[in-house]
């Protein structure tokens, strides 16, 4: 009775379905154990990770603190990266003694010859980190190399390099990135300005002589940093720009630079510019300069058709030093425009001068 089953004819798809059964659990506890092996390996390398990671945090630390190094330290090859990752990351918060330092260390253990390779490595994020470590190491030897990667079609890796520039040499690096700066503007303008204050007081002289030649777009373009720029270095750019250039936004960028310390041509023109933008910023700048003989100039702006040269108009005006509440309250019942008083009551309010 026993051996009924099988002597049906449906013994053979029996037999299968048991094979089968017994092969789908072998597989199954194969993927268990190859699961568990991988999740072994990768407890094992997470703790020699976090044991090469705590022993070059300590061998960084000394060096930033100016403890003794450690003698007879070695750069293993399988330590490379984790240490160099540490050392970007340290260096970029260091200055001084402590970023000489570690320098040092970087050097002694070979660092500059590893970075250099991986400068034209194909993974962008190890290429990204070694030229940042190029320009922490501060090597002339560089800047060559580094040069030419600004021009590298990758915004990143090119502005990156802009920057390991400004690290190496501040006054060669002002020289040779502001004219690149108008054909670069992948480049995000807040890396733009971080490099340009990086490099300080050498960006002043190559940006006034690259936007008086340049052209008028990308003299407009450039105009925008020339605000971390001394302000003579400001002041003088303007005058040359509204003298001698007549594109609104030339003009517009050249007020906006202005500082306010100088006089400047053409004000009574640019105030009644056709492009709202341009007066706009001339009503800013006669606000900055604070002279109390231009509270009529701003007078008659604020019943201008856009409202922003209205709104910027009434803010100089009620900032202007020589006008009193009493002088505002005056001029305020002698405006005939309603869009006028509304203005200037709008920034009387915000300036909480009543």
């Amino acid at each position: 009775m026993l051996d009924f089953p099988f002597a049906l004819g449906s013994s053979a798809s029996v037999s299968a379905a048991l094979w089968m059964t017994i092969a789908s659990i072998a597989a199954s506890l194969l993927l268990l154990l190859y699961t568990l092996e991988l999740r072994l390996r990768r407890r094992l390398r997470e703790r020699r990770r976090a044991s090469v990671i705590a022993h070059w945090r300590a061998v960084i630390a000394d060096a930033v603190t100016g403890a003794v190094v450690r003698k007879s330290q070695k750069l293993r090859r399988n330590e490379r990266q984790e240490f160099l990752r540490l050392w970007v990351y340290t260096r970029s918060m260091v200055e001084g003694a402590a970023a000489e330092r570690l320098i040092a260390l970087a050097r002694g253990l070979g660092l500059p010859e590893l970075v250099r390779r991986q400068t034209n490595n194909a993974h962008v994020g190890v290429r990204l980190m070694a030229i940042q470590a190029q320009g922490f190491l501060r090597d002339p030897a560089n800047f060559a190399e580094l040069a030419a990667a600004t021009d590298d079609a990758n915004a990143f890796v090119s502005v990156v390099a802009a920057e390991a520039l400004v690290a190496i040499d501040a006054d060669r690096a002002a020289a040779r990135l502001i004219p690149k700066i108008p054909s670069r503007r992948d480049w995000p303008r807040t890396h733009v300005f971080k490099l340009l204050q990086r490099a300080g007081s050498a960006v002043g002289e190559p940006l006034y002589r690259h936007i008086r030649a340049a052209t008028d777009d990308d003299a407009a373009y450039l105009l925008q940093f020339a605000e971390i720029a001394e302000f003579d270095v400001r002041d003088a750019l303007a005058v040359e720009m509204l003298r001698s250039r007549d594109a609104p936004e030339v003009l517009a960028a050249a007020l906006k630079v202005a500082t306010g310390h100088a006089p400047v041509p053409r004000i009574d023109e640019l105030l009644a510019h056709p492009a709202w933008y341009v007066r706009m910023q001339a009503a800013k700048l006669l606000g900055r300069m604070g002279r109390t003989e231009d509270a009529g100039r701003l007078e008659k702006l604020l019943a201008d058709k856009e409202w922003w040269v209205r709104y910027r108009a009434a803010k100089a005006l009620v900032g202007l030093s020589g006008v009193t509440v009493a002088d505002l309250e005056q001029i305020r019942l002698s405006l005939q425009d309603h869009y006028a008083r509304d203005i200037l009551d709008q920034a009387i309010a915000e300036a909480g001068v009543r």
